[in-house]
């Protein structure tokens, strides 16, 4: 029997509420999470749990990153993995969520959206240039386009966390 098992995410800007629950799910059916893989989950073969993960995003240097855990811990959340300041807690269903009101939860959104705003700007930056040399030099129609596939999830994961702060996306804002 498989001791692992991949699962896609469908996207945290998009759809976290989704993929918290879907993980929860899966710690129901007995496979826990086990660390962020590409594009998605990994899941290790464990007892059935009743488990509620949420997740945050913090930039933590090394010399912080245990306090920060303790912090939760505290509340009852267990660290599960981390991955470029994107950190997921999980704990017993009824223990208070890690966000309870709308403002500690705005400043949330508001540091995922700036992990990805400047990659967000140099791709489009980038695309923009490649289009105008396009134009001007003759380069190959396919190098802009390359760009803009490359840019475009991005862009919307920029715009989805625009929205979030906003309160135009997603149900917990």
């Amino acid at each position: 029997m498989k001791q692992r098992k991949y699962i896609m995410s469908d996207g945290l800007a998009f759809s976290e509420e989704k993929d918290m629950k879907k993980l929860s799910d899966m710690a129901s059916k007995g496979w826990v999470l086990d660390s962020f893989a590409f594009m998605g989950y990994r899941l290790k073969k464990a007892d059935s749990k009743n488990l509620t993960y949420s997740i945050d995003y913090q930039d933590i240097d090394e010399d912080g990153f245990e306090d920060y855990i303790e912090t939760f811990a505290a509340a009852g959340w267990a660290h599960i993995c981390s991955y470029h300041g994107m950190h997921i807690f999980a704990a017993e269903p009824g223990t208070s969520p890690i966000y309870t009101d709308r403002s500690t939860l705005i400043e949330k959104y508001k540091r995922s959206e700036k992990s990805v705003r400047h990659v967000t700007i140099t791709l489009v930056c980038l695309t923009l240039l490649t289009a105008m040399l396009h134009y001007i030099t003759g380069i190959s129609k396919w190098v802009p386009l390359i760009c803009f596939v490359v840019a475009l999830p991005f862009i919307l994961t920029f715009v989805a966390a625009i929205g979030r702060i906003f309160g135009k996306w997603g149900k917990s804002v």
